[in-house]
């Protein structure tokens, strides 16, 4: 059964002194030296704050301060999208279910708004109370995976895993670094004469197969017979690429199976989720939501769910529809999502025929607009959300440059535009400042 926070913390409390921490020497640019870095760097935070609020309370130091431990839900997510679904396929699912009861208790504590002070009520004495709490707490989930779980996560996990890893890191992005490119690992065997001798033998039998069904000099271009129609493999991949609408199918065993990866994404996902057990990919406290769905989508009882996120201008709706076969047996579940703020805007009726820069509202042409702010150095603080508004073309000028960014096109970025800084952006298109700047001025010299 599942383990109260308490009885965990007694039982570590058991082994203090006993385990023994391995010094781990990494490549740069391993995930997992990545996710210890990123651990060095929120301890660096820890102590700034410590040494500000031994002194005069300042209330944009302390803030600033803040923010940089509010990068730590990125660490989590990392982790809990990447590093525990493959640990979880390898057996080690306990632990890590364990371990998600931390990372919760730690995302909470940052969203705390004691942590900030409002001018309207100084309770200077609250807020270093709460500081030195979610310390204490960070500091200890720290200590669990630079102890625990890094090691067994480079026993149970082999080098072309990590490989392959990384590209999903980079999606979801990292915290408070912008770690250098994993270098690919040699591969451990040759290909023993390029695998020729097994290769043909394959080649042979699924030749033999598909000659068997008529099928001859099958490639992805070659049309195959669908519900309805035709299509190539091809055809099929450009369309999921091209929905619009973001589509997540999990199988009748609760597997996440696939998802479209769409440029306008409302919610980043990463490979390290296919495979995985639904269930493991949702934070504990809302997993009896998602087993409830599963149970009565599979007895029969209800056919779909549906959500919604209403967040000012930007509406995200969610629904969840049972898929089953043609004898009504039960083969999964597909979620739909899609951001409809645009869609909520619309009045009246359009009958004619116009172009998407034509059909703009007059509210979405005038944030469209150059605010008229000159910028002319990007500071590490500058949010993204002034940039944009002072050249809103630099937005697309990055995205054309950096496949990271193409986050920046999603609806979320509108909420995430408000609080992230020039330095966030950095680190998440995983591009120096240095090198911003410089982009940033060839933007400017083109645009005149």
């Amino acid at each position: 059964d599942e383990c109260a926070r308490e009885d965990i913390d007694e039982l570590m409390a058991i082994y203090e002194g006993v385990i023994e921490e391995d010094k781990l020497s990494l490549p740069k640019g391993h995930p997992i030296k990545n996710y210890m870095d990123e651990n060095k760097e929120i301890r660096k935070v820890l102590e700034d704050l410590d040494r500000i609020s031994t002194k005069s309370y300042i209330k944009n130091q302390w803030d600033e301060g803040i923010e940089k431990l509010n990068e730590f839900k990125i660490h989590l997510s990392r982790k809990q999208n990447q590093l525990y679904s493959i640990l979880e396929k390898k057996g080690f699912d306990r632990p890590t279910t364990t371990m998600w009861l931390f990372d919760n208790q730690i995302r909470d504590e940052i969203n705390n708004p004691s942590l900030k002070l409002k001018e309207e009520n100084l309770n200077y004495i609250e807020l270093l109370k709460t500081f030195d709490s979610f310390k204490e707490d960070i500091l200890d989930l720290m200590e669990k995976e630079d102890t625990i779980l890094y090691p067994t996560s480079l026993d149970l996990i082999s080098e072309k895993e990590f490989v392959e890893m990384e590209a999903g890191d980079k999606e979801i992005g990292y915290c408070l670094i912008t770690p250098e490119p994993f270098v690919e690992v040699e591969k451990e065997e040759k290909d023993m004469d390029n695998n020729s001798k097994p290769k043909e033998g394959f080649e042979k039998e699924l030749g033999a197969l598909l000659d068997k069904y008529g099928i001859t000099n099958w490639n992805e271009s070659t049309p195959m017979d669908v519900a309805q129609g035709k299509l190539s493999l091809n055809q099929i991949n450009l369309i999921f690429k091209h929905m619009p609408v973001d589509i997540s199918y999990v199988d009748e065993k609760d597997i996440v199976d696939f998802y479209t990866d769409t440029p306008h994404r409302v919610f980043p996902r990463s490979k390290g989720v296919i495979g995985r057990d639904v269930k493991n990919c949702h934070p504990k406290n809302s997993v009896h939501i998602v087993e409830e769905i599963l149970d009565k989508f599979r007895s029969g009882e209800e056919d779909k769910a549906e959500f919604w996120i209403n967040k000012g201008e930007v509406f995200i709706y969610i629904l969840y529809v049972a898929v089953r076969d043609e004898n009504g047996n039960y083969k999964g579940v597909l979620e739909m999502m899609q951001e409809c703020g645009h869609i909520r805007s619309l009045e009246g009726s359009q009958t004619l025929l116009t172009w998407d820069k034509d059909s703009k509202s007059k509210e979405e042409e005038k944030k469209e607009e150059p605010s008229g702010e000159v910028i002319e150095k990007l500071e590490p603080d500058l949010k993204v959300q002034k940039l944009f508004s002072a050249y809103p073309a630099f937005k697309d000028f990055l995205i054309e440059r950096h496949e990271n960014l193409k986050i920046m096109n999603s609806p979320m970025f509108k909420i995430m535009a408000k609080n992230a800084t020039i330095k966030d952006l950095s680190s998440r298109g995983e591009i120096p400042l240095e090198e911003l700047q410089k982009e940033f001025e060839e933007f400017l010299n083109t645009s005149k």
